[in-house]
């Protein structure tokens, strides 16, 4: 009895290393990001330059896109190159005055 306490004590150590072992978390994998740039020219022109070496030019006012009287350009046009990114996917990562930083998964 003296030597059965011990040695399920040590049956029992080596069964849960045995299986901290085998149950190991899967590796990641480290995801791809492609990116696109949006960048406001005055007055309601949004310069896309999406990845290889795609560009596209639009101006609001010629498709239809109003610009309320209160609203500074700048600020709407970005809102709006924002919103017609994220239906493709894209969000935004890095913010300056002028341009958006978009990225999305590959």
């Amino acid at each position: 009895m003296k030597k059965l306490l011990p040695t399920l004590a040590t049956i029992a150590c080596i069964t849960l290393a045995g299986f901290s072992l085998a149950t190991r978390a899967q590796e990641k994998k480290a995801a791809r990001y492609e990116y696109a740039i949006v960048k406001w020219d005055d007055p309601d022109r949004l310069l896309f330059n999406y990845p290889n070496a795609r560009f596209e030019l639009i101006n609001l006012l010629k498709t239809g896109q109003k610009i309320p009287k209160d609203a500074e350009n700048e600020e709407y046009c970005l809102a709006y190159a924002c919103n017609f990114m994220a239906l493709s996917g894209w969000e935004p990562v890095n913010i300056t005055p002028a341009k958006i930083l978009f990225r999305r998964e590959k």
